[in-house]
């Protein structure tokens, strides 16, 4: 099967279960933390999307703070859980390497692991599309898996796989030639069993 297709099924199978587990053991401190640096790169009140946004806790964090934001995820599931746990945002299924956005439309965009939930196959496609949708000299922040190669891993929920990318930052300042990666910061450890890196890149 498709990795694409196998992590939208098996995000909509564990939704619940998964944003429950991730929401619990996570570090939400250090998380919002970093929204509020991405923040700091942009000005007061932006136009943001958050991408692969899950049950939509950073996407309302980010409105909170008074930012026009819409939140997307592949997952229909996801979505559904998103609208019922904040129903003041605004979120939308679709995937980040098409949307229906017209060019320009945001000035920022997070995207919390997103990358490494899809293959490295696909990950030009993804660039190409977040470029797209934002201003020039918009900035996007994405957080992914520090290591080395790619494939399906059991999830935080025992007994389902998802596919997983790993990156280092050398790689990814190469791979993403559309941005200038402009500043970047490491978790202080493990979570989930995976060392994190936060990224901050500006659109050329």
């Amino acid at each position: 099967m498709d990795p694409i297709e196998k992590n939208i099924r098996t995000y909509d199978e564990i939704a619940r279960r998964y944003c429950e587990i991730t929401e619990k053991d996570g570090d939400r401190a250090f998380q919002e933390d970093m929204l509020e640096r991405t923040l700091d790169f942009l000005p007061s009140k932006p136009r943001m999307i958050d991408l692969g946004c899950g049950d939509g806790r950073d996407t309302d964090h980010l409105r909170r703070q008074g930012v026009d934001v819409v939140g997307i995820d592949i997952s229909t599931k996801m979505i559904d859980l998103a609208r019922e746990k904040y129903p003041e945002c605004a979120f939308l299924h679709s995937d980040m390497r098409d949307t229906v956005f017209p060019e320009d439309t945001f000035q920022g965009a997070w995207a919390s692991a997103s990358l490494s939930d899809i293959p490295k196959s696909e990950l030009s496609s993804a660039e190409k599309e977040i470029y797209r949708i934002l201003e020039k000299g918009g900035i996007f922040c994405f957080s992914f898996k520090v290591g080395d190669g790619e494939g399906f891993e059991e999830t935080l929920v025992e007994g389902f796989e998802t596919y997983n990318s790993y990156y280092t930052l050398e790689e990814l300042r190469e791979e993403l030639d559309l941005f200038n990666i402009i500043d970047s910061r490491e978790y202080p450890g493990e979570i989930f069993g995976s060392e994190f890196m936060y990224c901050w890149a500006k659109s050329r």
